[in-house]
């Protein structure tokens, strides 16, 4: 299911099947417009007269909508969303509208019709509530400029939709919370360039989708050809100068489980694999902070350098965890900055013995 919702993105993203004539007859329509309803493209006269009322495209959405077809066309086998009540979130407000979705024998199932007509659904089974691309693309924008809440966000959407009080909105914030996650992942997961891979999302490495210093030395990427044959005296400045530090206001209550609220990027980011990680540590669940490996001169976070805390700073966690951020580089030389530096390097090479096989580092590597 991860892999049918980024492929359909990807389709949206380009042309797609969205026709080589306008409903005028003319050949090699080439504007669409992102508010209307529908993917049709249309000509430059064809845009114009459908836009000569809709400067701003402010419309109320209390029609019956037609999916699977084109706006104008017929759906001889229409079948209404379940109550026949269903709700969309967009940017001037909270639409409650009647929907019917096409059963016709080519139809798509309801969830890829939604996202073809740029709804995201809120869930795959016999949906009835969907958010526009636009809204999501605004808010996941908007929350790090302005790290509004959600809460905030959609409450304020509702009180746009109707502020007197009188008109009881139902609501759809858990949905709006899902939806904007699971968008977050799948932006993620197309500018990483999943979506073009054969393999799919599955085949994703770990740490791949995080984005690295761009001025920390990566061998074949901004390092001179046989670097690590230069003398010592030359080869200091490819040294990796990375720092060690802990949160402990990052806490997280055990109210759920991986069963039930699964992590959507396994370890392709920033976070290591939670899987691995917790069978590492065994006995912790609960999260009580989170300790971060980042590039010490531009303070960017290190791919598989983020995890959670148990109880304090423990040195089972921050070995575990530096041992996967520099797993991905192939670095000779290696500056570790840590504020309690002075008690952890004393056995640095005795717990390093005690990792797995894909996190060890070997011995004769000089770490500083």
């Amino acid at each position: 299911m991860h892999e049918n919702f980024l492929d359909e993105i990807m389709h949206l993203n380009g042309r797609g099947s969205k026709g080589i004539t306008c409903l005028c007859g003319g050949v090699l329509p080439q504007f669409w417009c992102y508010d209307c309803h529908g993917t049709q493209m249309f000509c430059h006269e064809c845009t114009l007269l459908n836009h000569v009322y809709h400067p701003l495209h402010r419309i109320e959405l209390s029609v019956r909508v037609q999916l699977g077809h084109n706006p104008g066309e017929r759906c001889y086998n229409p079948h209404p969303s379940a109550g026949d009540d269903f709700m969309v979130i967009r940017l001037d407000g909270i639409h409650e509208i009647a929907l019917d979705f096409c059963g016709c024998a080519s139809a798509q199932v309801q969830y890829r019709q939604l996202l073809c007509m740029w709804w995201y659904p809120a869930t795959i089974s016999e949906p009835r509530t969907a958010a526009t691309f636009m809204v999501l693309q605004h808010f996941h924008i908007l929350s790090f400029k302005s790290k509004v809440s959600a809460y905030k966000f959609y409450h304020s959407l509702a009180r746009h939709t109707d502020n007197s009080g009188l008109v009881a909105i139902r609501d759809q914030y858990s949905a709006f919370m899902r939806m904007i996650r699971q968008w977050g992942n799948l932006k993620q997961l197309a500018r990483g360039g999943r979506g073009h891979d054969p393999a799919g999302i599955n085949a994703t490495a770990k740490g791949e989708l995080a984005v690295l210093c761009p001025m920390c030395p990566q061998p074949s990427k901004n390092l001179p050809p046989d670097w690590e044959k230069e003398p010592l005296f030359i080869r200091w400045k490819y040294a990796l100068f990375v720092a060690i530090d802990a949160n402990f206001r990052l806490k997280h209550k055990a109210v759920s489980s991986d069963a039930a609220d699964p992590s959507l990027n396994a370890g392709w980011a920033y976070f290591v694999q939670e899987g691995a990680y917790k069978s590492y540590l065994a006995d912790w669940l609960a999260a009580t902070g989170v300790r971060t490996i980042n590039c010490a001169r531009h303070d960017t976070k290190l791919p598989n350098g983020v995890g959670d805390l148990q109880k304090g700073e423990w040195y089972i966690n921050m070995d575990y965890i530096m041992c996967s951020a520099l797993l991905i580089f192939a670095m000779s030389m290696i500056n570790i900055s840590y504020d309690i530096a002075c008690q952890w390097h004393k056995r640095l090479w005795t717990w390093m013995e005690t990792m797995p096989d894909r996190l060890s580092t070997p011995h004769e590597s000089p770490l500083i």
